[in-house]
């Protein structure tokens, strides 16, 4: 399993232009629709981190690489490899693995308290509020929020991995912050940039 993450900031106007040449009409046609620079940014750098790494892993040239979608929109290459990405901010992220794989980043800020009660199982929830009262609207405090998200991305991570996509009950899926795992899989929880989050769940790593 590799991951890598870039940066949208990273690549100049020229580089973009080659990026959206490189990818598939498809693709190209979503990212015509974004109205605001970093969202087209941030499909493209999506695009072109998950061919590198597709052809690097593969050892083909990137332009061979076609992509399909699921029932749900989970992204599948044309090689016996699976990959995901994800993106949040300013960061792309993705992740290349020999089985199925789901991968999530997210910037660390407030959040409604309410998310938890309706997304997360006791346990999670437990977690997050740290014996602390739960309040009301936002949440703000750092640590909760860090420990919001690290569930919130483990979630997703798996969901991802699934290919189940948002008709998922995210209540269904189970992290345990003792044991460091996602419905029996062990988690993977990357070193992040400051102000972020990132997990991986890969099917194989019970």
């Amino acid at each position: 399993m590799t991951y890598e993450l870039c940066h949208i900031d990273d690549y100049t106007e020229a580089q973009y232009g080659a990026m959206y040449r490189a990818a598939a009409p498809e693709r190209q046609a979503r990212a015509n629709k974004f109205k605001h620079e970093d969202d087209r940014k941030r499909c493209l750098c999506a695009d072109m981190l998950a061919r590198k790494m597709l052809a690097e892993a593969a050892n083909v040239a990137p332009e061979k690489i076609a992509f399909t979608y699921g029932e749900k929109g989970k992204p599948h290459a044309n090689l016996p490899l699976h990959f995901n990405v994800s993106h949040a901010g300013a960061y792309v992220l993705c992740a290349v693995a020999d089985t199925p794989i789901g991968a999530d980043i997210e910037q660390i800020k407030p959040f409604r308290a309410g998310m938890v009660a309706r997304y997360f199982t006791a346990a999670e929830a437990a977690y997050v509020w740290n014996g602390t009262p739960i309040p009301d609207g936002n949440v703000t405090d750092a640590d909760t929020c860090a420990r919001f998200y690290r569930v919130w991305t483990a979630k997703e991570a798996y969901v991802k991995m699934t290919g189940t996509g948002i008709s998922t009950d995210l209540g269904a899926v189970s992290f345990d912050p003792d044991a460091h795992t996602v419905c029996g899989i062990r988690l993977i929880t990357p070193q992040a940039p400051d102000g972020y989050m990132i997990s991986i769940v890969k099917s194989d790593l019970a």
